[in-house]
């Protein structure tokens, strides 16, 4: 006999601790709706909102070249990262003073991007345009020096960076 007035107790007090927990759900749901909508307009262009247009359009990834400057031969792996997917991926073997410029294969419209060289399958080196802060298109030039250190500087003009779509298209 007092099993049943437990079940109708516990059944009550579930009942109200539900209740009270969706109220609660509720609101953080709404807080927390508020919240994705304003992170939301600040990623999108489309709001009207053109203060972050810069964060949003991004950077447009003109030629990358590899060049060994060394005397040796050397095998570089070059990868190019939009918005963290692999977008190619491309291993040269070059023989000593010799440089090839990698076919441009990645988007062409700005985007937030990664490059990553790997020399001999040892040394990493990584940039992305917030290095040269932000510019509008960049071309890098993945290099091998004299001493057999791998790096990877930029320019903001020639090849496509000279291009006048890729001005006018970062500008809008």
């Amino acid at each position: 006999m007092s099993a049943l007035p437990r079940r109708r107790l516990l059944a009550a007090t579930g009942a109200a601790f539900t209740g009270a927990i969706a109220g609660c759900s509720s609101d953080d749901g709404e807080d927390e709706s508020e919240n994705e909508a304003a992170e939301n307009d600040d990623e999108s262009p489309d709001e009207g909102e053109t203060g972050n247009s810069t964060e949003v359009d991004g950077t447009i990834l003109g030629e990358i070249t590899v060049n060994n400057s060394d005397d040796t031969s050397h095998a570089v792996d070059v990868i190019v990262e939009f918005d963290r997917e692999i977008e190619a991926w491309k291993t040269e073997s070059l023989e000593a003073n010799e440089d090839v410029t990698l076919e441009r294969n990645w988007p062409t419209d700005p985007g937030q991007f990664r490059v990553t060289a790997r020399l001999d399958q040892e040394e990493l080196v990584e940039v992305t345009p917030a290095k040269w802060n932000e510019p509008n298109c960049l071309n890098l030039l993945v290099r091998i020096d004299s001493s057999g250190t791998l790096m990877i500087p930029g320019t903001t003009d020639g090849g496509p960076c000279n291009d006048g779509d890729a001005d006018s298209d970062a500008e809008e």
